[in-house]
């Protein structure tokens, strides 16, 4: 199995976000799951590194550019509603009944998460170059040698 494929503990696999790294509102949202992945089961990867890319090249899927959110959960790549959606079934507690809103026709999902992510620079701006994680949370994830860091890392070496 090669980076963001391996199985936890429970034999459950890992799930791997892929994620606009300049984009303040998916930088939060990433935020958000690292403080509430207590089982370990998220791994994660700029949208904008090259082992991103070489990873979708492998996978036989285009590059979405900076569109939509992804999850490849060790069998497939989920992108948009169907993303968030597995990434609530991953989440503990309350925040897993997200999963619940699969009710909602695809398209009425993929209509709302559109209508969110076409808005997001308007709403939140956007970042010159990728977050770079805390120290605590970057063994999660799996693209911190990409040169896209590099800089960041040799400004920032606490």
């Amino acid at each position: 199995m090669t980076g963001g494929e391996k199985k936890e503990k429970g034999g459950e696999r890992l799930r791997t976000v892929f994620f606009d790294g300049c984009c303040p509102f998916c930088v939060g949202w990433v935020k958000f799951l690292l403080d509430r992945d207590g089982h370990d089961r998220l791994r994660f990867a700029a949208l904008q590194s090259e082992w991103t890319r070489a990873f979708l090249a492998r996978k036989g899927v285009p590059h979405p550019g900076g569109d939509s959110i992804l999850v490849w959960n060790g069998e497939q790549l989920l992108s948009r509603s169907e993303a968030v959606l597995d990434l609530a079934e991953a989440l503990p507690g309350v925040w897993s009944l997200g999963r619940h809103l699969s009710f909602l026709p695809l398209q009425t999902r993929d209509f709302l998460y559109d209508f969110i992510a076409t808005r997001r620079y308007q709403w939140f701006g956007s970042q010159p170059r990728c977050w770079l994680p805390r120290k605590a949370d970057q063994a999660k994830f799996l693209d911190l040698s990409d040169p896209i860091y590099q800089e960041i890392k040799s400004e920032n070496p606490s």
